[in-house]
């Protein structure tokens, strides 16, 4: 089973990808493929560079993605941009992934990926899981991750859907007000219901 995984942005999507991971469990992440495939020197860095100047670089010369997020998320159409170089690599790497994951045997497979639903990917998966938080929460989590002022989190965060609507459109939903521990839980529970999915799908009880 290939279930997309998301949220809203510092909803938890890394804690419970962290914790899927640990429980053995394959996970491909959208964020960690765009910082490698934006490493210095690239081609993705290269156009990056072209497109929106050298002050989007830091005293190294690495990509600062502190000011390119400040930048995209102020103006809509630059963040297109940056969609449009990063996206189609992307996906070349996340289908390499994948082969590699089936190749070992594994069966269930989970896609972290923030813009699911903005990019209208619903229907590439056998199911997807929203992982939510309060909005006060979020603009917390980004203040201590991010540094970023309480103007900024918004700005971040409705450049998104409303995780209202993830919500709804989600097959599971995973709450992340809680403790890690709980937390934990939670993806165990989870885990345990797409295995008997599974099962049922491969002795040909379930559809797709």
């Amino acid at each position: 089973m290939w279930i997309g995984l998301t949220g809203g942005i510092a909803s938890g999507k890394t804690q419970v990808s962290q914790l899927l991971r640990s429980k053995g469990y394959p996970v491909i992440d959208a964020d960690e493929i765009s910082r490698n495939l934006t490493k210095k020197d690239t081609d993705a860095y290269q156009k990056i560079v072209s497109c929106f100047g050298p002050h989007v670089l830091n005293p190294n010369l690495d990509l600062d993605r502190g000011q390119l997020g400040q930048l995209v998320f102020s103006h809509p159409i630059k963040l297109i941009q940056l969609e449009e170089i990063l996206h189609p690599l992307i996906r070349k790497e996340v289908e390499s992934q994948k082969h590699d994951f089936l190749a070992k045997g594994h069966s269930l497979i989970f896609y972290d990926v923030p813009l699911l639903f903005e990019k209208k990917m619903q229907k590439d998966f056998d199911g997807i899981v929203v992982v939510a938080t309060t909005l006060e929460n979020q603009i917390r989590r980004l203040w201590e991750r991010n540094n970023l002022s309480r103007e900024q989190a918004l700005l971040r965060i409705n450049a998104q859907l409303p995780l209202s609507e993830k919500i709804h459109y989600a097959n599971w939903v995973i709450d992340n007000n809680n403790s890690l521990e709980n937390l934990s839980q939670k993806v165990d529970l989870l885990v345990a219901e797409l295995e008997q999915l599974e099962q049922l799908k491969f002795s040909g009880r379930l559809k797709k």
